[in-house]
């Protein structure tokens, strides 16, 4: 956040916009394909990449969902010195989400 404030100064709609996008759009991607197939490698899944496939785009819809206005709010209202803390407590319900994301079933692939 340090570095998205020094590199995008203020709360006017277009610098947040920018902010928006690129948490949103560039920085959560790889995390979620990170995340899938992470977690399908430590459970040893006979496909690394079939849930990543299946849950990718609903995870990433459910992720604009909740952080698109959590980050908002983040970049509008709270000071600086407060993100790490505000942006810890949306993780935690976030994680969440995602953990429930993750333990929905599949669609078998026959």
């Amino acid at each position: 956040y340090k570095w998205l404030d020094k590199t995008f100064p203020g709360t006017a709609k277009r610098i947040i916009v920018k902010k928006l996008l690129l948490d949103q759009f560039v920085l959560t991607p790889p995390l979620l394909v990170i995340f899938f197939t992470g977690m399908s490698l430590m459970e040893r899944q006979s496909s690394i990449t079939e849930e990543c496939h299946q849950k990718f785009w609903p995870t990433f819809a459910r992720s604009c969902l909740f952080w698109i206005p959590a980050q908002t709010l983040n970049f509008v209202l709270v000071p600086p010195k407060f993100r790490v803390v505000y942006v810890g407590s949306c993780a935690l319900a976030w994680v969440n989400i995602l953990c429930w994301i993750k333990r929905q079933k599949m669609l078998s692939s026959s």
